[in-house]
């Protein structure tokens, strides 16, 4: 019997060591066990602060947020560097004798939220036509080759651009080009072929008068693209795909139907490449290199 009053006498008073009212009022700051405390308002709101070292983070944060409805008290966490249980009562105590005035954000933040820049995209989509200035075997003897031209993709002006978001755009743009049967009258053979291209790229734009309704634009971007072609070449049927990279320059200018779509017309330049079709026939190999570059024009929708 005297064990099992000693045993309640050592929980009873433990547990009076580990549970202790340190402040009183609107807010009660209660003692849990070392480093750990509660604090209860009178609306019901309770929250739990861990001080010990490296154990819980943002505490300025977890208690602006709980004093929100006094502003002094809610400033004041966020002068305080390292949270001890001496700030924690007095954090209370001033809370406690607060007037509980409205919200409002401190300077800082008012400046950051000033600052704060979302990034914003927008989408496009184009039609229109690829020249294709088509030579054969590295010889300088040209002849056009056209495509339609279909593309669309994404444009994304990012926060981090600062002054120059909406000016400056980053672009992933997917284009497919399709041709009819052409002959060729500069080749060393007999030659006719149709064409499908198909090409993805990323870029960079540079938007001109971004608050204006015309809208000038450059841009540069690097690229792969496939091309099939499907037709003949001298005897022999042709029907290969070769891939190659590219580098593309283009300029343009978009008129503004509203705050976000724009209508224009944009120009893209393709430098020369080649392709080596060249391949086995009648037992040998038979060479055919085919050099190309485009000039590309669109109709684009930004949206």
């Amino acid at each position: 019997m005297n064990s099992l009053k000693l045993f309640l006498l050592v929980f009873l008073a433990s547990f009076g060591m580990h549970a202790q009212e340190l402040v009183t009022g609107n807010a009660t700051l209660t003692k849990l066990k070392e480093g750990i405390y509660e604090i209860k308002k009178e609306d019901g709101t309770v929250k739990k602060i861990d001080i010990r070292p490296n154990v819980e983070e943002h505490l300025q944060g977890t208690l602006s947020v709980l004093f929100k409805d006094c502003e002094e008290t809610r400033q004041a966490v966020f002068n305080l560097k390292k949270i001890t249980e001496d700030d924690l009562i007095n954090t209370v105590k001033q809370y406690n004798n607060c007037n509980y005035t409205p919200f409002e954000p401190t300077e800082k933040e008012v400046e950051q939220a000033a600052n704060f820049q979302g990034d914003e995209y927008k989408l496009f989509t184009s039609i229109g036509g690829s020249l294709n200035r088509v030579s054969f075997s590295n010889l300088d003897d040209y002849e056009n080759l056209t495509q339609g031209q279909l593309s669309f993709g994404l444009a994304a002006t990012p926060g981090f651009a600062g002054s120059l978001q909406g000016n400056l755009y980053f672009t992933l743009e997917a284009s497919a080009a399709f041709s009819g049967d052409k002959d060729f009258s500069n080749s060393p053979f007999n030659t006719n072929f149709k064409k499908n291209s198909y090409r993805v790229s990323l870029g960079a734009e540079y938007h001109f008068n971004k608050n204006g309704s015309i809208k000038p634009l450059v841009g540069i971007g690097v690229g792969l693209v496939r091309d099939h072609y499907n037709g003949s070449y001298d005897i022999f049927k042709l029907k290969q795909t070769e891939g190659s990279a590219f580098f593309i320059p283009k300029a343009g200018v978009l008129f503004s139907l509203d705050e976000k779509k724009s209508l224009g017309v944009i120009v893209s330049y393709i430098p020369e490449y080649e392709n080596d079709l060249s391949f086995i026939g009648d037992g040998e190999i038979v060479p055919l290199i085919i050099d190309t570059h485009y000039i590309n024009a669109g109709l684009y929708l930004y949206f």
